[in-house]
């Protein structure tokens, strides 16, 4: 059973340097590694809240999965991570106010790119919190929900204001447990609220702009397929709305971006085969893989067989 101090564990092992004070811990990255940090405020077996700001030197992957019921929810300020399970299907957490819920139980990693300056406030809802609530959840609440939850930007602008408010917070020892404490139970009360007046997750309305939009992205994919962009990138280049974005990609085309992404990849590599003078690192690199290991696998899980095995075939 992976724990979530299993998970802080790994952040150790990367180099973030652990030091215990009353009421937090915090997380400092080594001189080599980086800079900045990240603590932890609050009850670590209950509800916390988790304030990062830290610049890496080289990229980060650590496995994102923890086999209890957790609930997430942060404000990005900069800088993103990138969650997924496979390679070709990865959620972008970046600016604007996220959540998301460990139900059913999430096995994959998450990625931090380097070189870019990450800032995140929010807080994390264990399993004992919810059995100390004053109230009984509803048998449905999980599954609701992670329906509502994930993984989609969220809005409710008391939770980010509150996020704002502990950039702020100079408090100490037992008055700061106390403090998180009572914010803890005023974060999930607003997600509570959200989850259960929130309306289900339907398609976007695309007008005849945002669908010529959409085909713009689709082309933009197909001709910079090697490149790195996030979706909030992407948003900012075509002037169209992250939720019109994702969703609308989806409605049109029957695909996500990342899918797309990934399949143009793949016919682009399997042409480059044909060139004998390319190494298949070469090709994985040429695709937009920043190492063969991530390419093989996704090239297999789209054709069946290794890339060498299909070069000796073609």
């Amino acid at each position: 059973m992976r724990t979530l101090e299993d998970y802080w564990k790994d952040f150790e092992d990367f180099g973030f340097v652990k030091h215990l004070k009353d009421g937090r811990i915090d997380y400092i990255l080594g001189k080599t590694k980086g800079s900045g940090g990240f603590s932890v405020l609050g009850d670590t077996g209950t509800a916390m809240a988790v304030i990062s700001d830290c610049t890496l030197y080289q990229p980060f992957i650590i496995k994102e999965y923890i086999d209890e019921w957790i609930i997430e929810a942060g404000q990005y300020y900069t800088g993103a991570a990138s969650y997924y399970q496979q390679q070709d299907d990865s959620t972008e957490f970046e600016y604007g106010l996220n959540a998301y819920v460990n139900y059913d139980y999430f096995y994959g990693y998450k990625r931090i790119e380097p070189n870019v300056r990450l800032v995140n406030i929010g807080f994390a809802f264990r399993k004992t919190f919810f059995s100390s609530l004053p109230i009984t959840l509803e048998d449905d609440f999980f599954e609701r929900a992670a329906s509502v939850l994930n993984p989609e930007p969220i809005v409710i602008p008391k939770i980010t204001a509150i996020c704002d408010s502990l950039k702020e917070c100079t408090l100490e020892g037992a008055a700061l447990k106390l403090y998180i404490q009572g914010k803890c139970l005023e974060v999930f009360s607003l997600l509570y609220d959200y989850v259960y007046k929130a309306q289900p997750k339907t398609n976007v309305h695309l007008s005849q702009k945002d669908k010529a939009v959409l085909k713009n992205v689709k082309t933009f994919i197909e001709e910079h397929f090697a490149d790195h962009f996030t979706i909030a990138e992407l948003t900012k280049k075509f002037s169209i709305n992250q939720q019109k974005l994702v969703t609308g990609f989806k409605d049109c085309f029957n695909t996500t971006i990342n899918e797309y992404t990934q399949k143009v990849r793949m016919a682009r590599a399997l042409e480059l085969l044909y060139n004998d003078e390319l190494s298949i690192v070469e090709i994985a690199q040429a695709v937009g893989y920043y190492g063969d290991g991530y390419f093989q696998k996704a090239f297999k899980e789209t054709y069946g067989i290794s890339p060498a095995r299909m070069r000796k075939d073609l």
